[in-house]
């Protein structure tokens, strides 16, 4: 009785163990399939110029306005308190701009939907919230910028402008959730993965250059405050 028992567990042991080693098997060809599944890419057009590389003179244009305030010189009527908090927050954007790791994937000639990931976060982090929440748009609360007394004109422009940008994060993120699966696809599927890889990857473009005009139009408006000439 005790041997027959000893044979049944090593019996349901085999079992065990064989349904665990094909689960294992099973879930191992399922991700070698996604992981050649994401790594579709698409190309750029012949003649594509990424979005960091256009904007790399106004990126240069808002450090340039940005430094055009030295206190040493400045003699204007503005408080100079108020225009240092001004400054201060465009040269952390144009740093986030120039030291973002998404500027690596915006030159990349190839694109598949990880780039697309990892472009999303660090847009997200660099871009939407440490420059146009943190810095631009928190100008709308701020008690310096409040001073100057142009700035009624600048705010409405700021506030409705970091509202899209923020809206068109929102709207990339809840795509590429929407179409993360750990099923098998078909080729509908694949196909429709190509489309969000690229229009998603689009969608944070056309977002970066918003986000560029932005902060150029508010160094613009600073650099006509320092010469004098603020509206």
């Amino acid at each position: 009785m005790k041997k027959l028992l000893i044979e049944y567990i090593n019996i349901v042991g085999y079992i065990i163990t064989g349904l665990v080693f094909a689960l294992s098997c099973f879930i191992l060809f399922v991700n070698l399939y996604h992981g050649k599944e994401v790594s579709n890419e698409f190309v750029k057009s012949e003649g594509y110029i990424d979005v960091y590389t256009k904007n790399k003179e106004k990126i240069e244009k808002i450090k340039n306005n940005a430094s055009s305030f030295n206190p040493n010189f400045y003699r204007g009527e503005v408080d100079q308190t108020d225009l240092i908090a001004i400054k201060s927050k465009l040269d952390m954007c144009a740093s986030k701009y120039e030291q973002t790791k998404a500027n690596k994937i915006f030159v990349k000639e190839k694109i598949n939907i990880q780039d697309v990931y990892q472009l999303l976060n660090f847009y997200q982090s660099d871009i939407v919230n440490d420059c146009v929440t943190l810095q631009i748009y928190s100008m709308n609360i701020s008690s310096n910028s409040a001073r100057v007394q142009s700035f009624h004109y600048m705010k409405p422009y700021i506030v409705i402008n970091s509202k899209v940008l923020m809206n068109d994060l929102s709207y990339v993120k809840r795509v590429l959730q929407n179409n993360s699966s750990y099923q098998f696809s078909s080729d509908y599927d694949k196909i429709n993965i190509f489309n969000m890889t690229r229009d998603s990857y689009t969608k944070i473009e056309s977002s970066y250059q918003n986000s560029i005009d932005l902060v150029y139009t508010v160094s613009e408006w600073f650099n006509q405050i320092i010469r004098g000439n603020g509206l």
